[in-house]
């Protein structure tokens, strides 16, 4: 609905006139007609006289007539000259001798919708009293004190729902809105000229709360800004290419969200709030403000370094700085970040074993989630197989919750935990070391996906949340199993898979079977009394159909299990039971694999494999294991080898692997165990790693 008609809006003017979905269902939509019928109630010459109408019939004080769409635009006019000249006056909202226009639904059409008026609803009054229309006109100045160029929220912070509107990209200028009075907040970029000019300067000009309680004009003055600078105190390199950029989350006394959220790259680039390449890095402004007194106002600046170029191998290291700065934008927005601040991780990157040349991983980067948003911004693509070394800075560490995530070469997105990361302190993480297994790691309730168009209300309130990995709640199995755990068991992938079945059998009788299924949660039937079964889970990683992989659990389990002591951010699936953990062994590899995910050839090598249980799950007693070699793809095996057990639950037989041959360059491992309780697991990987040759 345009601005110049809210005035009239269930006063003088059928609701139903903008109600583009219902015109399109009763065929008055610009494809069906060039006209749209109304019913005028005033006298027929009053009537005849409003633009861009014609009457057709004329009973009593009522008018059956035709607006021409192509003349509708001189309609329009009129009610916004009509809205300028009545002010606040009583006759704003209504049109002399007319006393209301309405549609004429055509005899076949749907029924229409009621009235969004005819109700009253609470939104169009206060205190019982009907809504004032305030007539609020929005200004710029830009940075060189000239008339600016706008694109950018203004919006309610009483309750959104009042009044919400943009400054649409690529800018305006001085522009005028009919608003309900009340509080507004501005988060607008000003331009010094046209916004679809990248390399126009710009700000991000922030006014989070004013009172609009008659006609005013509001000036957004880009002159006020503060530059944000964000620098290492002894970069390794001078210039480094670097990202930066503002996020700004505004949310109303009612929990209404507008704004640029930390993943909103798409939104902050049409903003002007993110420095890229094409624009020419230039450096970002904001205005600083007090607190807010009404909803929350959340603002945050990020910058991303490179040692070396924004991609590939050569980018070396790279730099996360990130700054949470509250309810308010700060009057200083510089900074350098001594050495001794920065969190460091260590990474080693494995490309999954292959025929084929490699181009390397597609990706390492790292998630941060805060309180009112994430954010995975910054480089880390195509890093290249092998160490590599990054940092990670916030000025918050308290606040800011970090996780590391790698794309491998072929299959999918591995994800690490979640953990907060303090000044100094240096972590180690290998990715995509296989063969893959089951993750015993329990689902994080929250699970952004990387984009370059964030949601708004993408806030992560409990970034920390799990969710049992497998317990029994009542008759019910509920597993939340995860793929494509490497070396490290705490370490899974979300969904993606060339093939994916799953077999469930109650004291060995199937009970259930699913192809194409990814379980995730899978819910499963126990038996009301103790029981013996086996679960069964088989797949292939998505692009790597020769490398099928399977996992057969058996357990027993019945309604006396004991309860699951959970640590408090793990959760049972339904929260308001209790729970016990379900008895499944896990088993994950620590191979020592090249970068390639091979092995040399006529030569010993040693299998080390690790049996645990789910996470916070007591680890399994009295553990006994053994493993299997296949160079003819699980054909046949070599007869089972027993693994002397060490510390940690972990496990190692040495097997010397034949010399290279095309036939049998591929290794395929398969470990059993089982545990003192009787519980047992068989691991199969085919393809499990390569012989180098």
């Amino acid at each position: 609905m345009p601005a110049e008609a809210a005035p009239y809006f269930g006063k003088t003017i059928d609701p139903m006139l903008f109600n583009v979905g219902y015109l399109v269902r009763a065929e008055l939509d610009d494809v069906h007609t060039k006209s749209l019928p109304v019913k005028v109630k005033a006298a027929a010459a009053k009537a005849d006289a409003l633009p861009a109408t014609s009457l057709t019939k004329t009973t009593g004080g009522t008018s059956t007539a035709k607006v021409t769409k192509k003349n509708a635009r001189d309609m329009g006019r009129l009610l916004a000259e009509r809205w300028r000249d009545a002010g606040t006056s009583a006759a704003a909202g209504m049109l002399p001798g007319v006393e209301r226009i309405d549609l004429a639904v055509p005899k076949g059409a749907p029924e229409p919708p009621p009235s969004p008026t005819s109700a009253q609803p609470a939104l169009a009054q206060k205190a019982g009293k009907q809504t004032k229309y305030r007539a609020l006109t929005i200004d710029s100045i830009g940075q060189d004190g000239k008339p600016g160029v706008m694109i950018g929220f203004a919006h309610n912070v009483d309750d959104g729902r009042l009044a919400s509107f943009g400054l649409s990209y690529p800018g305006e200028g001085k522009k005028s809105f009919m608003v309900p009075e009340g509080t507004y907040s501005f988060e607008v970029s000003v331009f010094t000229g046209p916004g679809s000019d990248l390399s126009t300067k710009a700000a991000l000009v922030v006014k989070p709360e004013v009172r609009v309680t008659s006609d005013m004009t509001i000036t957004l003055d880009a002159r006020t800004a503060v530059p944000y600078q964000a620098n290492l105190a002894a970069p390794p390199r001078p210039d480094m290419p670097r990202l930066d950029a503002l996020s700004f989350m505004r949310t109303s006394a009612t929990g209404d969200t507008t704004g640029v959220s930390p993943s909103g790259l798409l939104y902050g680039i049409l903003m002007r709030v993110v420095s890229f390449a094409p624009n020419g890095n230039p450096t970002l402004f904001a205005t600083p403000t007090k607190p807010v007194t009404k909803g929350r106002l959340d603002f945050m600046a990020m910058t991303t370094l490179a040692e070396g170029a924004t991609g590939g191998p050569e980018m070396g290291s790279t730099y996360e700085l990130l700054f949470p700065y509250g309810g308010a934008v700060p009057a200083s927005m510089t900074h350098t970040i001594k050495a001794s601040d920065l969190a460091t991780v260590h990474s080693a990157l494995y490309d999954s074993p292959s025929d084929d040349p490699s181009p390397g991983p597609l990706n390492k980067f790292t998630y941060a989630f805060l309180p009112w948003g994430w954010t995975d911004f910054g480089f880390g693509d195509e890093p290249g197989p092998g160490e590599r070394t990054d940092y990670l800075y916030s000025s918050r560490p308290e606040q800011v919750v970090w996780q590391s995530a790698m794309g491998p070469d072929r299959g999918e997105r591995i994800y690490g935990p979640r953990r907060r990361l303090q000044p100094g302190q240096v972590i180690r993480e290998d990715w995509n070391r296989g063969p893959d297994a089951p993750s015993v790691a329990a689902a994080y309730v929250s699970r952004p996906q990387r984009s370059i168009s964030g949601d708004p209300d993408s806030a992560v309130p409990d970034p920390f949340l799990q969710v049992c990995t497998a317990c029994r709640q009542g008759n019910l199995l509920l597993a939340y199993l995860q793929p494509y755990s490497d070396s490290d068991p705490l370490h899974y992938a979300y969904g993606g898979y060339e093939t994916s079945a799953v077999e469930f059998y109650r004291d060995g009788k199937l009970a259930y079977t699913g192809r194409d299924f990814f379980p995730a949660p899978a819910v499963l039937p126990l038996l009301p009394r103790p029981a013996e079964y086996r679960l069964n889970w088989a797949s292939s990683p998505l692009g790597r159909a020769d490398a099928p992989s399977s996992t057969d659990w058996t357990f027993r389990s019945g309604p006396g299990d004991a309860a699951a002591a959970l640590p408090g951010k793990i959760r049972c699936a339904d929260a308001t039971l209790g729970c016990s953990f379900l008895p499944l062994l896990f088993v994950h590899y620590d191979l020592a694999l090249d970068f390639e995910s091979r092995v040399q050839p006529g030569r010993a090598f040693e299998v080390a494999f690790k049996v645990s249980r789910q996470e916070s799950q007591p680890a399994p007693s009295g553990v006994r294991a053994t493993v299997e070699v296949s160079y003819d793809d699980g054909k046949t095996w070599s007869q089972p080898q027993d693994t002397p057990a060490k510390a940690g639950g972990m496990f190692a037989a040495s097997v010397t692997h034949p010399d290279y041959t095309d036939a049998g360059r591929w290794v395929s491992l398969r470990v059993q165990a089982r545990d003192a309780d009787g519980s047992t697991v068989t691991q199969t990987n085919i393809h499990a790693y390569r012989l180098a040759g």
